[in-house]
């Protein structure tokens, strides 16, 4: 039985950090049976798991490997260090509805001292 999210998505994202690393994580990606993995811009792989909690809520987490990306590029650590492990970030999504098939998913992932904004728009095809 499929999952209930299951479809492709648009993801765009806009974040409070003001580094030297420059994040380019926006992208399509397809969630089958509430997971889904793509790669970003610069190859870094996300794999995320998706929970529906309730008919206005999704847990999403998603851990971001950086271990195929250009060597210059880095992910950042929970103290804001730059590192080339994968991390894990974690959020509750607002989950918004109109019919079957118009899909949004929105919240904020807080991780270090940074807030990234995340929606996610089921593309209708």
């Amino acid at each position: 039985m499929p999952h209930e999210l299951d479809g492709k998505y648009k993801v765009s994202s806009t974040t409070s950090y003001d580094g030297p690393l420059d994040k380019k994580s926006d992208g399509v990606t397809e969630i089958i049976d509430g997971k889904t993995e793509r790669h970003d811009d610069v190859k870094v792989i996300w794999t995320s798991t998706f929970n529906v909690l309730n008919a206005n809520e999704v847990e999403m987490i998603s851990v971001a490997d950086p271990s195929n990306a250009p060597e210059d590029f880095s992910l950042t650590n929970p103290d804001g260090t730059p590192t080339r492990q994968p991390v894990t970030y974690k959020a509750i999504l607002k989950l918004s509805r109109k019919g079957d098939n118009q899909i949004q998913m929105s919240g904020q992932i807080e991780y270090d001292d940074n807030i990234t904004l995340l929606t996610m728009r089921k593309i209708i095809e």
